[in-house]
């Protein structure tokens, strides 16, 4: 879910409301809607041990308990409107992350399932995983975290991270060295690529995942 879609799905659930009349039976409803639907978003932007589903999920209990689905209404709505607003104010750059991360490391798992197989084709099947996979976090580091945008030269995208030192001594270095592998591997030069390379590529990739984007 991106930001726009994440905003309006909270919008339409900011539209629910008890009338002046509903009964008991219909404000639980309601109230039940707007919770899980808080309860939702907030584990998607904040994660599911977050501080805020927590609380919100303890309040929600009690005021469940003593029939207070007023209370549950409230905070619910309490929870929404402030989750709106650290949207408008940029600070869940963390959800994105995650997305990011999401992606990649399903490309990840997927060329590491091709490794389990036997042979050349698997082995350069999986080359070409791993070279994808390879520039995405690299393109998504410099978009993130050097301002580079576009289809820049991968050796300037990892230069620019240099510069903001987000690629630091040995990491940038071992950047540099894949791109010849990036290279042959997109252009099937498959004699001069090595099993254990791709095994090697692999791994620093999800090295930087695992400390970029979690």
């Amino acid at each position: 879910m991106d930001l726009a879609a994440l905003k309006s799905r909270i919008d339409d659930l900011l539209k629910i409301q008890p009338g002046p009349t509903s009964d008991y039976q219909t404000e639980y409803e309601l109230a039940s809607q707007i919770l899980q639907g808080a309860l939702t978003l907030i584990s998607a932007v904040h994660g599911p041990e977050s501080h805020q589903l927590i609380t919100l999920r303890d309040h929600a209990q009690k005021a469940f308990t003593t029939g207070r689905q007023d209370f549950v209404y409230r905070a619910a709505r309490g929870a929404l409107e402030n989750l709106k607003a650290e949207i408008d104010a940029g600070l869940t750059g963390s959800l994105q992350k995650r997305l990011q991360a999401e992606i990649l490391t399903d490309f990840i798992q997927l060329a590491r399932s091709v490794l389990d197989q036997t042979g050349d084709d698997a082995k350069n099947v999986a080359a070409v995983l791993t070279a994808a996979a390879f520039e995405d976090v690299i393109r998504r580091m410099g978009s993130t975290f050097a301002g580079v945008v576009g289809h820049d030269d991968l050796s300037d995208v990892i230069g620019a991270l240099k510069q903001k030192g987000i690629l630091v001594a040995p990491q940038h270095g071992i950047a540099l060295s894949y791109l010849s592998f990036r290279n042959h591997a997109l252009h099937a030069n498959w004699d001069k690529i090595q099993l254990e390379t791709v095994h090697s590529v692999l791994g620093f990739v999800e090295q930087l995942l695992l400390k970029h984007f979690q």
